[in-house]
C-alpha cells in the first residue's frame, strides 16, 4: 500500500486480564458497499468541520470522536458509517467535529479535567446548545458519546464532565482506548459504558482496557467488553468499500495472498507483526488504489488490530439501548 495509508499495526501482547475474557467471532457480511442510510449535513461551526444527522424526533444523540489524526470525516468511514446505520435505524441522530488542535497529532485534549479550560469541551458545550437552538434536539434529548483511540479517551472525559454537570449523558462506547486520566483521578467513570477492544492491539493493548473495565464495574457501573478475535482474510470483505466491485474483490485478495501473509484460504501463515508488514507493501491492482486507506483498516480488523469495528454495532447499539 502506498506510504501515506500506513499505520502501526505490529501486534500487541496477551495480558493475564485477557485471558480470562471470552472472546467474540464477528464476521462482515458478504454484503455489497456500507453505505450511508441517510444524508449527512456537512458545516461548519466556530471554524470547525461538522458531520451531522438530525431526525424530527431523535431518541438520542451520538456524539462522535476520532482518533489521532482523526477529523470529522470519520463519521464517513466504512466501519463508522457501518455503525452509524445501525444507530440511525435505531431512531438516533449523531454529531461529528473535530478536535481543536488541528497542526500537530490532531488529537482531543484528555489530560484537562476542566470543561471552562479544556477547549475541546467548551467548544463541544457550545456546539450542543447550537443543536439544540437550529435542530429538533431538546435540552433533554438523551446523549450518548461513541471514540475510538484517543476519541475514545475523550468520549470517557466528555460523558463524565457532561454527567456530573447535570447534562443528559447516558452512555459512552469506548473502542480501542483507555479511560481519560482526569476521569480515573477524579474517583473513576460513573457513565455507563461499554468498552471495545481487539486481540492483537498493540497501539492500545486490550489488558489495560479490561483493567479499565474492572475498575469500572468494581464502582457499580454498568458495563460490558467485548473482545474481538482475529478472522480469516475474505475477498467478500473488500465488497464493503464503496467503489470495489466483485473481481477487484477477488484481485484485491490474491494481492494480499501473493505477500505471503495469507494461504490460499485466507488463513494467515505468519506471525501477526511480519502479516501486518506485509499488506502494508502489498502491490495493489490500480482500480482500487483510491481505496486504499479502506483496505488496510480491513486488513486491521482482519488481523484484529487498532481499528474502528462495525462488526459490533448491534451489542454497542443494544448497551446503549439499554441506557437511555
Amino acid at each position: 500500500m502506498p506510504s501515506s495509508t500506513r499505520r502501526r499495526l505490529s501486534p500487541g501482547r496477551w495480558s493475564a486480564a485477557l485471558a480470562a475474557v471470552a472472546l467474540i467471532t464477528l464476521t462482515a457480511p458478504a454484503c455489497g458497499p456500507v453505505t450511508p442510510s441517510v444524508t449527512y449535513s456537512t458545516w461548519r461551526f466556530e471554524g470547525f468541520d461538522v458531520v451531522s444527522y438530525v431526525p424530527d424526533d431523535p431518541r438520542g444523540l451520538v456524539y462522535l470522536f476520532h482518533g489521532t489524526g482523526g477529523s470529522a470525516a470519520f463519521a464517513t468511514r466504512v466501519e463508522t458509517v457501518d455503525t452509524l446505520n445501525e444507530l440511525v435505524g435505531r431512531g438516533y441522530g449523531f454529531v461529528a467535529t473535530e478536535s481543536t488542535e488541528r497542526t500537530g497529532d490532531q488529537r482531543w485534549d484528555v489530560f484537562d479535567g476542566s470543561p471552562d479550560t479544556n477547549p475541546d469541551l467548551a467548544r463541544l458545550a457550545r456546539l450542543q446548545q447550537h443543536l439544540v437552538d437550529t435542530t429538533a434536539v431538546t435540552p433533554s434529548t438523551p446523549l450518548v458519546g461513541l471514540g475510538m483511540s484517543n476519541g475514545a479517551r475523550f468520549a470517557s472525559l466528555w460523558g463524565q464532565t457532561g454527567a456530573d454537570l447535570g447534562r443528559p449523558v447516558r452512555a459512552v462506547a469506548l473502542y480501542m482506548g483507555r479511560i481519560a486520566p482526569p476521569v480515573t483521578q477524579g474517583g473513576g467513570l460513573t457513565v455507563p459504558a461499554v468498552f471495545v477492544t481487539a486481540e492483537n492491539d498493540s497501539v492500545s493493548p486490550p489488558g489495560p482496557i479490561v483493567a479499565d473495565r474492572d475498575d469500572t464495574a468494581a464502582l457499580g457501573t454498568p458495563t460490558e467488553l467485548l473482545v474481538a478475535r482475529e478472522q480469516p482474510l475474505a475477498a467478500a470483505r473488500f465488497l464493503r468499500i464503496p467503489g470495489i466491485d466483485a473481481g477487484e474483490a477477488d484481485a484485491t485478495f490474491d494481492a494480499l495472498v501473493a505477500t505471503g501473509a495469507w494461504d490460499a484460504t485466507g488463513q494467515r501463515v505468519v506471525p501477526v507483526d511480519e502479516a501486518v508488514t506485509r499488506a502494508l507493501t502489498v502491490d495493489l491492482p490500480d482500480a482500487v488504489l483510491p481505496q486504499a486507506a479502506e483496505i488496510g483498516n480491513q486488513c486491521a480488523l482482519v488481523l484484529a488490530e487498532h481499528q474502528m469495528r462495525g462488526d459490533v454495532r448491534v451489542p454497542v447499539a443494544a448497551f446503549l439501548d439499554a441506557h437511555l
